[in-house]
């Protein structure tokens, strides 16, 4: 099978988000940070009342709205932060072999994934998993790294279905 498609600087922050949200480790990372800084902000009523004129409780109910509003909007925070920052290393070199027109084929032996620059070729013993987003597929051979297919490239919802039908053959029979 064989996919001609353009990955464009969305696709890549796409991926980095979709990793960003199913890593464990981020999101244990982004659970300390959603709560860990309203408890240091309910000592800071506390500090501030010693130093002022006003009451205790008008700082801690203060805080308290600060600490509800973090931890309510922190993880939209976190994602649009990091896509900037996505955004901003992407624009930071050329980047022709991450974006730009791709062909992926996909036979037997493997993905071979090529760009402008250069090809990529992946034995199915070096894939990890494949992963279906609202917008993309991905065939994941590392832990951070991917083959990103933008959903766009298919003609048809059956062809990508039947493209990820394929690759799940190779994938499963490669844990047997």
């Amino acid at each position: 099978m064989e996919l001609e498609y353009y990955l464009n600087k969305q696709d890549y922050i796409d991926f980095n988000i979709y990793h960003v949200n199913h890593s464990d480790i981020i999101k244990k990372s982004l659970l300390i940070q959603r709560y860990f800084i309203p408890i240091i902000f309910m000592i800071v009523p506390f500090l501030i009342a010693g130093v002022t004129d006003l009451p205790l409780l008008y700082w801690i109910c203060v805080f308290i709205v600060i600490s509800v509003v973090w931890i309510v909007f922190y993880p939209k925070y976190f994602v649009w932060a990091f896509s900037k920052r996505v955004s901003k290393m992407v624009d930071e070199g050329k980047n022709k072999d991450l974006l730009g027109k791709h062909r992926v084929t996909v036979n037997e032996e493997g993905v071979l994934e090529q760009s402008e620059n250069g090809e990529n070729k992946i034995s199915w013993s070096g894939v990890e998993k494949i992963v279906s987003s609202n917008q993309h597929i991905f065939i994941y051979i590392g832990s951070i790294s991917a083959c990103i297919i933008p959903k766009r490239a298919f003609k048809t919802n059956t062809d990508m279905e039947l493209f990820h039908e394929y690759i799940s053959k190779y994938i499963n029979n490669k844990r047997d």
